[in-house]
């Protein structure tokens, strides 16, 4: 009887290990849809780790459409275009350090209930680019980031994925934390163009007078609360006279605002703010073009900046004072300047033109190759994707888009 039980016991004891559920952690989780307008597939993809995050769509053996994140994420939600309805199979690799993790699936995106329509115009040849992987393309979006859809059609239009996304922010705001979330959420780092409309009263001796610390110390801390790495883009086109906080607007001076900048960034220095890399970004030509508003004398010292840009755009003849600008006559002598006041990293922060008086399309191609043949210092280009006091979107032409797309996915 004794020996039965033992028996028993050691059968008992087998079965408990045999049933006893193994806990395994996730990686990595993925879904896909198609889109309502069956014109894209969905993606949602969620890792355990921090992982660079690759998505491509096949139908067959045929890839169709891919994309990847610039740097790493735990969460990315993009849209990858289809021409046609079809089964489709896709598949989602994260790779986190030396590990990685693939997820295949398939997804079918149904047939329209009105006929499909004709096909695209096939683009241009590639343009042979110099490939540079550490340039990045970024952009404003109206409306992004509180919506975050407008972004990710613009990205499923030119193919690409935007690593920065550059929106405004007025300094009578409080840091905007959800926004910066959502860009951070989507693979993206977030560029917040702060503008300093308060100077309209006062000019910018409101600033270094100190009548605004409170409210800059309450956005450092919104900021450093985050925990996300921001690039804060204050004063920008301080060499312009269209902002209340320019060097030649009533009471201003470039050397006022010298002053203003180094006070904002020893705010944040003293908040403790050090996720937040200050952007120092001039006009590409300075209004009025006097000895006194010269890109030089708005330097404040490289103990005081992160990374310097520029801002400028080829109005070509949609306006009466403009000409037709290529993208080195647009550029050259901003660059020039700027890259003689420091080494700094340095990168387009707006730029775009319009259709009228010349060719966009060749624009466009000009300025890749023109970066990399000309103008190697430029880390990267925000492209300001809006019909604002001009159509500057990329789209505005089937041209344009090609070119931009054929530039894109050659890398630059």
């Amino acid at each position: 009887m004794k020996r039965f039980a033992v028996i028993v016991a050691m059968v008992l004891s087998v079965l408990a290990v045999t049933v006893t559920p193994a806990i395994a952690a996730t990686p990595l989780r993925v879904s896909a849809k198609a889109s309502a307008d069956r014109t894209s597939i969905h993606v949602s993809v969620k890792a355990s780790k921090r992982s660079r995050v690759t998505v491509a769509v096949y139908s067959g053996t045929h890839k169709v459409a891919s994309i990847k994140t610039s740097r790493s994420v735990t969460k990315y939600s993009p849209a990858l275009g289809v021409q046609a309805a079809g089964a489709y199979s896709y598949r989602v690799t994260a790779v986190s350090g030396k590990s990685s993790r693939s997820v295949r699936g398939k997804v079918t995106v149904p047939a329209p209930v009105a006929p499909a329509p004709a096909p695209a115009p096939v683009a241009p040849a590639p343009v042979a680019l110099s490939p540079q992987t550490a340039r990045w393309f970024g952009t404003y979006v109206p409306a992004v980031p509180t919506e975050m859809a407008p972004l990710v059609g613009f990205e499923t239009e030119i193919g690409a994925h935007a690593a920065v996304v550059n929106f405004f922010v007025s300094d009578a705001e409080s840091f905007p934390a959800a926004r910066v979330q959502n860009v951070v959420d989507h693979g993206s780092i977030p560029m917040i163009t702060l503008e300093f409309w308060s100077t309209g009263v006062g000019g910018l001796s409101t600033i270094t007078g100190g009548s605004r610390d409170a409210k800059i110390a309450q956005f450092a801390d919104g900021a450093k609360a985050s925990g996300q790495v921001v690039w804060l883009r204050p004063f920008h086109e301080m060499n312009g006279n269209w902002y209340p906080w320019g060097g030649t607007m009533a009471g201003n001076s470039p050397q006022q605002l010298v002053a203003a900048w180094q006070h904002v960034k020893d705010i944040f220095t003293a908040r403790g703010a050090t996720n937040v890399k200050f952007v120092w970004c001039v006009n590409n030509d300075s209004v009025p073009n006097t000895s006194a508003n010269q890109i030089a004398n708005y330097w404040p010292g490289d103990a005081y900046v992160d990374y310097v840009a520029l801002d400028g755009y080829n109005s070509g003849t949609a306006a009466s004072w403009s000409t037709w600008r290529s993208f080195g006559g647009t550029f050259g002598a901003s660059y020039g300047t700027v890259t003689r006041l420091t080494a700094k990293p340095l990168f387009i922060a707006e730029t775009a033109s319009v259709e009228q008086g010349g060719d966009k399309a060749a624009w466009i191609t000009d300025m890749f190759k023109s970066i990399v043949t000309t103008y190697p210092r430029v880390t990267g280009v925000c492209w300001f994707n809006a019909n604002k006091e001009r159509d500057w979107r990329v789209d505005s032409s089937t041209a344009s888009l090609d070119a931009l797309k054929t530039a894109l996915a050659i890398g630059f």
